[in-house]
């Protein structure tokens, strides 16, 4: 867990992150190593949190994420981004025949916040709620490349967490990758974050013309050849267009107006 200051509160939170994280349900024991709090006061912050909902217990005495816990989370504001955003990323999937997800910033971590699944028997796996590494993930990119200046010098120290060999190292690295992806339109990302995983991505504008989301094709890495990404860009930057009309952006792909979606579409 992060260094905190220990609370009641902060305490409650752990707890309902580690049950979030873990996406299953666990035991005291599991939820108080993890937490690395004694069982008894780990047992205290379960039933407060269990009589108001946030938590339930189940028959085999272990706990998971309550009801009001998703109430709550339902009011955030990404929650309405994702359903406005679901038709057009069922019409991408059909089209493509790829999953397509909804990812925001949140910190140096990309959120997904909606995903629509491919139907192949060989496709990418994730969920809703999923939180990885921005620098790892093609929708992290995007979204990074539309930053003010110095905002990911803020975000990034000079050496960067690495999931696998081919993971961006560094922060000069990542400027250099974010460079090329403002140039293009989209980012690409190949086993960054899982070794047989690769995706493309694109930002999607909000009413205020700030980059609010990113969207995401992701596909196992063998099928994401030159040609995959020829074919997949043009479509995805289309749906990110109609996606942002409907957040209520005044031109969801200002920067690239005057160049078309396959003008823009390099190898």
């Amino acid at each position: 867990m992060q260094n905190r200051p220990r609370s009641g509160l902060n305490s409650g939170l752990d707890v309902l992150e580690c049950l979030a994280a873990a996406q299953r349900s666990l035991s005291l024991t599991e939820i108080a190593a993890a937490i690395g709090m004694s069982k008894s006061s780990v047992h205290a912050l379960l039933a407060t949190l269990e009589r108001r909902g946030f938590i339930t217990r189940l028959s085999d005495q272990s706990y998971r994420i309550g009801l009001k816990a998703w109430g709550v989370g339902c009011l955030a504001a990404p929650v309405g981004m994702a359903r406005i955003a679901a038709p057009h990323m069922a019409l991408l999937a059909r089209e493509l025949s790829e999953g397509v997800s909804l990812g925001v910033l949140d910190g140096v971590e990309m959120v997904c916040i909606q995903l629509i699944e491919s139907l192949r028997a060989v496709r990418v796996h994730s969920n809703v709620g999923d939180r990885t590494p921005a620098h790892c993930v093609s929708a992290g990119l995007a979204i990074l490349s539309c930053l003010a200046p110095g905002g990911v010098e803020k975000l990034f120290p000079d050496r960067l967490w690495q999931a696998t060999d081919e993971t961006i190292g560094d922060r000069a690295a990542l400027l250099k990758e974010l460079s090329r992806v403002r140039a293009r339109g989209y980012a690409v990302s190949r086993g960054a974050w899982r070794p047989e995983v690769a995706g493309i991505s694109v930002p999607v504008r909000g009413p205020d013309d700030h980059v609010v989301a990113g969207l995401c094709v992701a596909a196992p890495r063998f099928r994401v050849t030159d040609r995959w990404i020829k074919h997949t860009a043009p479509a995805l930057l289309a749906t990110a267009e109609n996606i942002g009309r409907e957040f209520g952006a005044v031109d969801a792909n200002r920067d690239a107006a005057s160049v078309s979606p396959a003008a823009r579409i390099t190898a």
